[in-house]
């Protein structure tokens, strides 16, 4: 069964959050035509995580959220 469009946008800002929440900070990412790809990594252990945006509201959330730490990261 399809997820729906605001169903496969719920599914990638939870992963997002979980990830932020766990203390993981975004590193990178990189725009492609399947979607963003955003690499994760915990400051504490070192662990790296990947995954993909493919829903355009999941990509604006993750842009506003990586602004955000860039800005808290230079205060």
């Amino acid at each position: 069964m399809a997820l729906s469009s605001y169903d496969a946008f719920l599914s990638e800002k939870r992963q997002v959050d979980d990830l932020v929440k766990k203390g993981y900070i975004m590193t990178a990412s990189k725009g492609t035509l399947d979607g963003d790809v955003v690499e994760f990594e915990n400051k504490m252990t070192s662990d790296k995580k990947t995954i993909r945006l493919t829903h355009p509201d999941s990509r604006k959330y993750f842009t506003t959220l990586y602004i955000k730490q860039q800005e808290q990261m230079t205060e």
